[in-house]
């Protein structure tokens, strides 16, 4: 590759064909960045990626179904070997539940008659995407010159902290989006010099439901402003050092999400640290944290008949 090829940051960005994603990209294009607008109908991405860069040097569509390993892992491929390297992924793409989890319709049905199969697209699109993306954009940020490293920023809602009886398994794919990436942060930092962080939106004018104008207040939507300034946050960071923080958007501010306390002292903080036999039984070498556990507490042989006790019957 040549040396403007390896230099130019490369920003992927799923649901990038429409909305935040639209916005982001060409947020991103105007300033310098090479993007990757990823969707799923090709004649909208290619569309909008030419308005950005009709010639494809800077700007290219690539049609991915996020829900699929085997599409989003195509997709990275195609974008690393068209500009050679890959620099930041905004997991953005997503939608609300696809139907009803309450079963109200199904009030009137027998015993026997057990609900069908429910549809599962919104934490297919939401969730398993970002988790896919997230190893993927692992795997070849690491090939990177000259310094491996890069950026994720996903995507999630202020309904991960605050929940919506509308939408129960957005929700709750939201909720495991910003779980996420706390798990993934000191890891992917300490060995990837990967950052991974969160947006958390509030509310903002979408075609996916009807409506959306009417059903809030205008104070009550995120301007699109702030929406930009909160993946700034991250994406400017030069040093590239924050990592594993939730910031939420609400109209035209900006509030930090820090994660809880521990509400049962020092029982709490031991279940959260790892074990380092553990770790590298499941994921093929050490953790290398530094609070990591090497083996078994100090002390624990003499405890070895209470803990036997507490195991009973399980």
């Amino acid at each position: 590759m040549g040396s403007l090829q390896q230099e130019a940051k490369v920003a992927i960005i799923t649901g990038g064909t429409s909305g935040i994603g639209l916005a982001l990209a060409r947020h991103l294009h105007g300033k310098g960045w090479r993007v990757a607008l990823i969707g799923r109908r090709p004649e909208v991405g290619a569309r909008q990626a030419s308005s950005l860069d009709p010639t494809g040097a800077t700007a290219a569509f690539e049609q991915c179904d996020v829900a699929s390993y085997a599409s989003q892992a195509a997709m990275f491929k195609s974008v690393r070997a068209r500009w050679g390297r890959l620099d930041l992924v905004i997991a953005n793409a997503g939608t609300v539940d696809g139907g009803s989890w309450y079963n109200y319709r199904g009030r009137g049905a027998g015993v026997d008659d057990v609900p069908p199969e429910p549809d599962t697209s919104c934490t297919d699109t939401h969730l398993k995407a970002a988790m896919y993306g997230t190893l993927l954009a692992t795997h070849f940020m690491r090939h990177n010159q000259p310094a491996p490293g890069g950026k994720i920023v996903i995507t999630s809602s202020m309904l991960a902290v605050h929940p919506c009886p509308t939408f129960p398994e957005y929700g709750a794919a939201e909720a495991g989006l910003v779980q996420w990436v706390r798990v993934n942060a000191p890891l992917l930092k300490r060995k990837e010099n990967i950052t991974i962080n969160t947006v958390m939106m509030g509310a903002v004018i979408t075609p996916v439901m009807p409506g959306f104008a009417q059903a809030f207040r205008p104070e009550h939507l995120v301007r699109p402003a702030t929406i930009l300034e909160a993946y700034d946050v991250f994406i400017e960071d030069a040093d590239n050092t924050r990592t594993g923080e939730t910031v939420g958007t609400a109209h035209d501010k900006l509030f930090w999400y820090e994660m809880p306390e521990h509400k049962a002292g020092a029982s709490d903080v031991r279940n959260q640290l790892v074990y380092e036999p553990w770790f590298a039984m499941i994921h093929g070498e050490k953790s290398g944290l530094d609070d990591a556990l090497q083996g078994p507490p100090e002390g624990n042989a003499e405890d070895a008949g209470r803990v036997d006790e507490l195991a009973v019957g399980w």
